[in-house]
């Protein structure tokens, strides 16, 4: 299905023939088998499942093991280049959820938000965090600082060169990467008062 997308997954198992494909059913997994197996699938112990405004509530809880898994092996088989570049994603999604987002300024403007952590080279992602909307305990959680922070956790002490458009960019964060042995490029606006700090400008 990643490499032959259809428009709907009843369409893998369709006998029309503008757009008949038998390998699904040739390897033994019939439409009503695979969507009873669909159904009932989890990534995790719902019964382990905390209720919302409830401490250890995790918003991501039935795909955390998953995303984990994900960014592990991201980090484990590949070593970025020096340059890498910090932004903003969107996971295209319409689903009822309460952290969705809509963002104008992207292809997809309405699904999941993430932070991403990318070789600038290759678009590679080396780390990422997904945003769940407002952190029920930390109010610090999702603040600018916080998340390239987090995100560049693995890199610090490294000798690797972060970019950041100005939504991340600020004398603070590049302090404190500087801090880290960790160079930090980014824009900024001239109009913004973080932004026209002499003292750390004359640095």
């Amino acid at each position: 299905m990643s490499v032959l997308h259809k428009s709907s997954l009843w369409d893998y198992w369709s006998s029309r023939p503008i757009i008949h494909t038998p390998y699904a059913a040739s390897v033994g997994m019939s439409r009503d088998r695979f969507f009873a197996i669909l159904t009932m699938f989890h990534l995790n112990n719902n019964d382990a499942k905390a209720a919302r405004g409830q401490p250890g509530y995790n918003s991501l809880f039935k795909i955390r093991p998953v995303t984990d898994t994900l960014i592990t092996k991201f980090q484990d088989v590949y070593t970025p280049e020096e340059q890498l570049t910090i932004d903003e994603a969107i996971c295209p999604f319409r689903g009822r959820i309460f952290f969705h987002v809509y963002i104008k300024g992207k292809p997809h403007k309405y699904g999941i938000k993430l932070f991403e952590l990318c070789e600038a080279k290759s678009g590679y992602v080396y780390n990422m965090d997904v945003y769940t909307g407002a952190h029920p305990t930390n109010s610090e959680h999702n603040t600018v600082f916080s998340v390239v922070d987090r995100l560049c956790n693995k890199i610090k002490g490294k000798g690797h060169c972060v970019f950041m458009d100005r939504l991340f960019s600020s004398p603070k964060i590049f302090v404190h990467l500087w801090g880290c042995k960790t160079k930090a490029v980014g824009t900024v606006c001239q109009t913004e008062k973080k932004c026209l700090n002499r003292n750390f400008l004359k640095n």
